[in-house]
């Protein structure tokens, strides 16, 4: 048999080569397109634990607004308003000027009526003024949140969640839980506010935006609000210089320059209330601080 010759030969290696080459981007184009095919379902489980996120993120936020709204009612409530050590101390006001006002009119029964009405009518502010939470729509509340949790926590570590940010989460939860057993309210705000934090740490599994950013200046900004109107001024301090710390990198990335200002200028003027110790001018310039931010937040998310 007559060997065919060496260029011939040397071109008949080279063609299987490059065939062989081509057979092998061949079967690697095949299994990228098998793992294109296998996406759709990893992208919906994704939708799927943003969604529930979303959900357990809002419910705990509602939360922490419900706390809030009973905690300031207590240390800093409207002018004028029922609320507080002012309704008792005024249902005990009224109550002594009807007993002056029985024993000055003497022993008639029309002066023992009206000294009864007032009586009475101090008595019933001071029930109004030692009306307790209603503990029981909190127990609601927290009970959605356990079962939400039970449903993301899966879908959590799907998405790679480290054991130590599932742990937490669940203690902090836990901890809320045992605050409603104490009918502890100022311990319960605080906790529900740090569940909100926790609860928005597990956003960076699915989009690290740059929303996270308002949301912990949030958390900071409302630790160091509650803390003021607690008498806890060194604590409510560092947190409002948190705060300020952290929407000093996050302002960065707003396009928005009027509202990253408005956010700028209402943490001082909330750190500056908080030096002045006033209940009131506290609350005011938090609800502001929090109408900004929560706006920033908007503006974040629209990127």
């Amino acid at each position: 048999m007559v060997k065919p010759p060496k260029a011939l030969r040397v071109f008949l290696m080279y063609t299987c080569k490059v065939l062989l080459l081509f057979i092998i981007l061949a079967l690697i184009a095949g299994c990228s397109k098998s793992s294109a095919r296998s996406s759709p379902e990893s992208s919906g489980q994704q939708k799927k634990g943003m969604f529930a996120l979303k959900k357990l993120e809002e419910d705990v936020e509602k939360l922490v607004k419900e706390f809030e709204k009973d905690y300031i009612a207590v240390k800093a409530p409207p002018a004028g308003g029922a609320g507080g050590q002012g309704a008792q101390s005024g249902g005990e006001d009224q109550s002594k000027q009807g007993q002056n006002k029985g024993r000055s009119e003497g022993q008639s029964q029309q002066s023992k009526g009206g000294q009864q009405g007032a009586g009475q009518q101090g008595a019933s502010q001071q029930k109004g003024s030692s009306q307790q939470p209603d503990w029981a729509k909190y127990e609601k509340m927290v009970f959605l949140i356990h079962d939400e949790w039970n449903e993301f926590r899966e879908q959590a570590m799907q998405q790679g969640a480290q054991m130590d940010m599932i742990t937490t989460f669940n203690e902090k939860l836990n901890e809320v839980t045992k605050m409603l057993t104490k009918q502890d309210l100022y311990g319960g705000l605080l906790a529900a506010n740090d569940l909100y934090y926790r609860t928005v740490a597990f956003e960076s599994l699915f989009e690290s935006g740059p929303a996270v950013s308002a949301k912990r200046t949030l958390y900071y900004l409302r630790d160091a609000a509650y803390r003021a109107l607690s008498d806890q001024n060194e604590e409510a301090s560092a947190s409002m210089m948190k705060a300020q710390e952290e929407w000093k990198m996050g302002k960065t990335r707003l396009k928005d320059g009027v509202t990253a200002n408005k956010v700028e200028f209402s943490l001082k003027e909330l750190k500056e209330a908080i030096e002045v110790k006033d209940p009131n001018l506290i609350k005011m310039k938090y609800q502001i601080a929090e109408k900004n931010i929560k706006e920033a937040e908007k503006n974040f998310q629209k990127k």
